[in-house]
Protein backbone atom coordinates (compact mmCIF):
# COMPACT_ATOMS: atom_id res chain seq x y z
CA UNK A 1 0.00 0.00 0.00
CA UNK A 2 1.42 3.34 -1.00
CA UNK A 3 1.84 6.09 1.56
CA UNK A 4 0.83 9.62 0.97
CA UNK A 5 3.68 12.08 0.79
CA UNK A 6 3.74 14.73 3.54
CA UNK A 7 3.39 18.23 2.13
CA UNK A 8 5.54 19.82 4.85
CA UNK A 9 4.77 23.31 6.14
CA UNK A 10 1.50 24.82 5.02
CA UNK A 11 2.78 27.95 3.28
CA UNK A 12 -0.62 29.62 3.06
CA UNK A 13 -1.13 29.41 6.82
CA UNK A 14 2.43 30.61 7.39
CA UNK A 15 1.92 33.70 5.20
CA UNK A 16 -1.39 34.53 6.92
CA UNK A 17 0.31 34.14 10.31
CA UNK A 18 3.17 36.47 9.32
CA UNK A 19 0.74 39.11 8.01
CA UNK A 20 -1.32 38.92 11.23
CA UNK A 21 1.85 39.24 13.31
CA UNK A 22 2.98 42.31 11.34
CA UNK A 23 -0.45 43.92 11.75
CA UNK A 24 -0.31 43.35 15.51
CA UNK A 25 3.19 44.88 15.65
CA UNK A 26 2.08 47.91 13.62
CA UNK A 27 -0.99 48.41 15.83
CA UNK A 28 1.14 48.18 18.97
CA UNK A 29 3.63 50.70 17.60
CA UNK A 30 0.81 53.12 16.73
CA UNK A 31 -0.77 52.72 20.16
CA UNK A 32 2.51 53.34 21.99
CA UNK A 33 3.61 56.33 19.89
CA UNK A 34 0.31 58.15 19.50
CA UNK A 35 -0.02 61.46 21.29
CA UNK A 36 -2.65 61.58 24.03
CA UNK A 37 -5.91 63.17 23.02
CA UNK A 38 -6.87 66.57 24.31
CA UNK A 39 -10.46 67.70 24.00
CA UNK A 40 -13.12 67.57 21.30
CA UNK A 41 -13.37 71.35 20.98
CA UNK A 42 -11.67 72.95 17.96
CA UNK A 43 -8.06 73.96 18.47
CA UNK A 44 -7.48 77.70 18.73
CA UNK A 45 -5.02 79.25 16.31
CA UNK A 46 -3.56 81.94 18.56
CA UNK A 47 -1.79 83.87 15.80
CA UNK A 48 -4.88 84.35 13.63
CA UNK A 49 -7.25 85.08 16.52
CA UNK A 50 -5.03 87.34 18.63
CA UNK A 51 -6.82 90.54 17.56
CA UNK A 52 -10.35 89.16 17.79
CA UNK A 53 -10.58 87.49 21.17
CA UNK A 54 -13.68 89.52 22.03
CA UNK A 55 -15.46 88.10 18.99
CA UNK A 56 -14.84 84.63 20.42
CA UNK A 57 -16.98 85.33 23.51
CA UNK A 58 -18.81 82.21 24.62
CA UNK A 59 -16.82 79.88 22.37
CA UNK A 60 -15.06 76.79 23.69
CA UNK A 61 -11.68 75.97 22.21
CA UNK A 62 -8.68 73.80 22.89
CA UNK A 63 -5.20 75.22 23.40
CA UNK A 64 -2.30 72.76 23.30
CA UNK A 65 1.06 74.03 24.40
CA UNK A 66 3.81 74.37 26.95
CA UNK A 67 3.27 76.19 30.23
CA UNK A 68 5.93 78.91 30.21
CA UNK A 69 4.87 80.97 33.23
CA UNK A 70 2.13 81.26 35.80
CA UNK A 71 1.05 83.82 38.34
CA UNK A 72 -0.92 82.98 41.47
CA UNK A 73 -3.55 85.51 42.54
CA UNK A 74 -6.28 85.37 45.20
CA UNK A 75 -8.84 84.82 42.43
CA UNK A 76 -6.90 81.90 40.91
CA UNK A 77 -3.95 81.46 38.58
CA UNK A 78 -2.97 82.99 35.30
CA UNK A 79 -1.22 80.50 33.03
CA UNK A 80 0.88 81.63 30.08
CA UNK A 81 0.88 78.93 27.40
CA UNK A 82 3.10 78.88 24.32
CA UNK A 83 1.89 76.81 21.35
CA UNK A 84 3.96 75.09 18.64
CA UNK A 85 4.30 78.28 16.61
CA UNK A 86 5.67 80.16 19.68
CA UNK A 87 2.55 82.29 20.12
CA UNK A 88 1.54 82.85 23.74
CA UNK A 89 -1.90 83.12 25.31
CA UNK A 90 -2.82 83.84 28.91
CA UNK A 91 -5.50 81.65 30.47
CA UNK A 92 -7.21 82.25 33.80
CA UNK A 93 -7.51 79.16 35.99
CA UNK A 94 -10.23 79.79 38.59
CA UNK A 95 -9.40 79.34 42.28
CA UNK A 96 -11.98 76.54 42.60
CA UNK A 97 -10.22 74.46 39.92
CA UNK A 98 -9.10 71.11 41.37
CA UNK A 99 -7.00 69.75 38.53
CA UNK A 100 -3.77 69.44 40.48
CA UNK A 101 -0.48 71.26 40.18
CA UNK A 102 0.73 72.69 36.91
CA UNK A 103 4.46 72.44 36.29
CA UNK A 104 6.42 74.83 34.12
CA UNK A 105 7.79 73.48 30.82
CA UNK A 106 5.24 70.64 30.73
CA UNK A 107 2.82 70.24 27.84
CA UNK A 108 -0.87 70.63 28.56
CA UNK A 109 -4.15 70.70 26.70
CA UNK A 110 -6.51 73.40 27.99
CA UNK A 111 -10.23 73.41 27.32
CA UNK A 112 -11.03 77.11 27.46
CA UNK A 113 -14.11 79.29 27.18
CA UNK A 114 -13.92 82.96 26.33
CA UNK A 115 -15.73 85.40 28.60
CA UNK A 116 -17.63 88.37 27.15
CA UNK A 117 -14.56 90.55 27.63
CA UNK A 118 -12.43 88.17 25.51
CA UNK A 119 -10.49 86.62 28.39
CA UNK A 120 -9.85 82.87 28.20
CA UNK A 121 -10.90 80.83 31.25
CA UNK A 122 -9.88 77.20 31.72
CA UNK A 123 -12.70 74.69 32.03
CA UNK A 124 -10.48 71.61 32.13
CA UNK A 125 -6.79 70.77 31.81
CA UNK A 126 -5.03 67.59 30.72
CA UNK A 127 -1.31 66.96 30.82
CA UNK A 128 0.03 65.61 27.54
Amino acid sequence: MARRASSGVNTQALIIGIIAFLLILAGGYWFITKKPAGFDAPELNIASEIDSFQSLAGNENTVNGTLVARRITPQGQIAFVKDKSNDTISIIIPSDFEGGNLNLKNEYSFLIKFRNDGIAVALDIKQL
